[in-house]
């Protein structure tokens, strides 16, 4: 197992090393720091998670916001295009006539 500190966390366990020491000699000591260590793991881990929960609602925002442009883009070109075939046929027919 690992086990990573800052510097600061460093420098307080090189100061309080022979505290430390008797607490690994305890039993209840070891159960203690065991306790701390596995809060402070749980801690980061939900930290961890909702950081990546808020980032996963804001993609999802950002998705469904896209999405919804991109409906409304198909429909708009869709429009634009049925224009262009009616004006295209409506010339053909034009250039039709005057070839008559």
């Amino acid at each position: 197992m690992e086990i990573e500190v800052t510097n600061d966390e460093l420098a307080r366990i090189r100061r309080n090393k022979r505290e430390i020491e008797e607490r690994f000699r305890d039993l209840e000591g070891l159960e203690r720091t065991l306790r701390v260590l596995k809060l402070r793991f749980l801690i980061e881990q939900r930290e961890r998670i909702e950081t990546r929960l808020v980032e996963m609602r804001t993609n999802y925002i950002e998705l469904t916001e896209f999405e919804e442009t991109a409906k409304h883009d198909k429909e708009f070109l869709m429009a634009f295009r049925k224009k262009l075939s009616e004006e295209n046929k409506r010339l053909r027919a034009e250039l039709e006539a005057r070839r008559r």
